[in-house]
């Protein structure tokens, strides 16, 4: 199962330090997401401010520039996503008590000015491009509308609001398996179903005029790129809302544990503190309309879901 971050980093924190280690930088995948450079919020503070033994917390993912000094000494330190910045730390360390005496860090933006690729890689990227386009390109269905990532409120990455391709996505998985629902996570569909009407050499979509909408093999997989596993299981509906419930948590700020769900519709109102904002759900109809009986969202009724 998932572990508690901040128990596993200051557990090993304290066993390296037992075994003689100087310094302990944690590196992991929670990001700042709000704030300012030097004072920001989120999941990466609040392990910095958690740890002990720990000099340096780096964080990721969350595309936001963070560089803070916290209150237990701890440096955090975060660059923007995507190989636009890397980050600089510099430690130094009394070498007679082995303790930290300064630390600092720094932003730089990388230069490819001046820069050949390496002809063996660049030849080995081209070679396997070459078997894959032919597969990818296979257009295995089509569709009479687009189907963006974007969702119903105009959030390009569909974190916010219902999006077709939830939609899509969460009925394949509740038709495929028969559940009551079906619920995923928005951060985890990252493109557009079907083919962009603008033509791109380096995808693996036909040039095309809609309708309809050619859907390839390349989308799908782009759509659902992580090995994505689908899980069945019972739960009661106290269960259901809860995981309605984190799935609201963050709003109105834009993440990706937003859900997407089929074969419920759910009401929620985030002016109320989080854990407290889903207000009701209910069956979806057979025509897609949120016009079926009402979901018991206590631990009296059991469902399955995917």
């Amino acid at each position: 199962g998932v572990t508690d971050a901040l128990e596993a980093i200051n557990r090993e924190a304290r066993q390296l330090k037992r075994t003689g280690v100087d310094v302990v930088v944690a590196m992991g995948h929670e990001g700042a997401t709000a704030g300012t450079i030097s004072s920001p919020t989120g999941p990466a503070v609040d392990i910095a401010d958690g740890t002990t033994q720990v000099d340096v917390v780096i964080g990721d993912h969350t595309d936001f520039q963070a560089l803070a000094f916290r209150p237990n000494g701890v440096l955090l330190t975060e660059n923007k996503s995507k190989g636009i910045r890397f980050t600089r730390i510099q430690l130094v360390v009394n070498t007679v008590t082995r303790a930290v005496v300064y630390k600092t860090a720094n932003w730089h933006k990388p230069w490819d000015i001046g820069i050949t690729p390496d002809a063996d890689i660049q030849a080995e990227i081209d070679r396997l491009n070459a078997e894959l386009i032919p597969i990818f390109s296979t257009v295995i269905g089509n569709s009479s509308v687009a189907v963006p990532r974007s969702d119903s409120c105009g959030q390009s990455s569909g974190r916010t609001c219902e999006s077709l391709v939830g939609d899509l996505t969460t009925d394949s998985m509740r038709l495929t398996y028969t559940t009551d629902f079906a619920i995923t996570n928005s951060g985890g569909l990252r493109a557009d179903l079907t083919c962009p009407t603008t033509d791109n050499a380096s995808d693996f979509c036909p040039a095309y005029a809609p309708p309809p909408h050619p859907i390839s093999r390349g989308q799908v997989l782009t759509v659902l790129p992580f090995g994505n596993i689908v899980v069945t299981l019972s739960v009661n509906g106290a269960e259901l809302k809860t995981m309605l419930e984190n799935g609201v948590s963050s709003m109105p700020n834009v993440n990706g544990r937003f859900p997407q769900v089929s074969g419920l519709c759910f009401t929620y109102n985030i002016s109320v503190p989080a854990g407290s904002r889903v207000t009701g759900a209910v069956r979806q109809a057979a025509d897609g309309s949120c016009t079926g009986p009402a979901i018991d969202l206590t631990a009296a009724s059991t469902y399955t879901i995917a």
